[in-house]
């Protein structure tokens, strides 16, 4: 009996290190040329790093510019839901971005992974310089616990940064579960997204070979 259920948990534990998950990258298209290297990344094999893992992208690209709002929102929703993990690609003004906010609170509406990774330290293919790093959009969006009277049941609900003050958001002002990877506070609080995701370098974290590992460590905090 015991002997079996070691095997059983081997035999999980196997599949599930060679599951292939699949990421849904949120990206601002002025770096789409920085935002190629990473998506890329799959198709190398580094045989001097173990821990390097493979994904599916399931991104929107071309398509995006082209849509209405509500269409596009429909698109958004779509391809997150597909995906264990969203994965903010961070250029200089990504953080601004109606469309990246809407995909960073996508993930979080389903209960998605969650990381974010700069690339201005990749050479521009123009001044072949890296540029100095953008904020982190998780930083910009964050998640409120309100209760509107003392006898309510507390609720969560998304809030965003606008330059100067948080204010809530308005592209999905439905309640909504508490992610995983956020520490529970008292209404009237907020905790940004930034505060319980991770973020990384392309270059300096050597992304090339760890982005798999990371999208991993994203999506397991959410049990996907």
């Amino acid at each position: 009996m015991g002997s079996s259920g070691n095997l059983f948990s081997a035999g999980s534990l196997l599949s599930r290190m060679s599951l292939k998950r699949k990421v849904y990258f949120a990206f601002h298209f002025d770096d789409i040329m920085r935002v190629n290297n990473v998506r890329q990344a799959w198709r190398i094999e580094h045989p001097d790093a173990p821990q390097m893992r493979s994904f599916y992208d399931s991104s929107l690209w071309e398509s995006r510019q082209l849509e209405s709002p509500e269409s596009l929102k429909s698109l958004i929703c779509d391809g997150v839901e597909r995906t264990s993990a969203v994965c903010v690609l961070v250029g200089s003004n990504t953080w601004s971005r109606r469309w990246v906010r809407y995909e960073i609170a996508r993930a979080v509406i389903d209960g998605r992974g969650l990381l974010a990774v700069h690339l201005n330290n990749l050479r521009h293919h123009i001044t072949k310089l890296p540029d100095i790093c953008g904020a982190n959009p998780l930083g910009c969006i964050g998640v409120g616990k309100v209760q509107s009277t003392p006898w309510e049941t507390p609720q969560y609900y998304l809030f965003e940064w606008n330059g100067q003050g948080w204010i809530r958001y308005q592209d999905y002002t439905l309640a909504l579960k508490l992610p995983a990877y956020l520490a529970d506070h008292a209404p009237g609080y907020l905790m940004p997204l930034s505060s319980g995701t991770a973020a990384y370098d392309y270059v300096t974290d050597i992304g090339h070979k760890n982005i798999g590992a990371w999208i991993d460590k994203a999506s397991q905090a959410v049990g996907r």
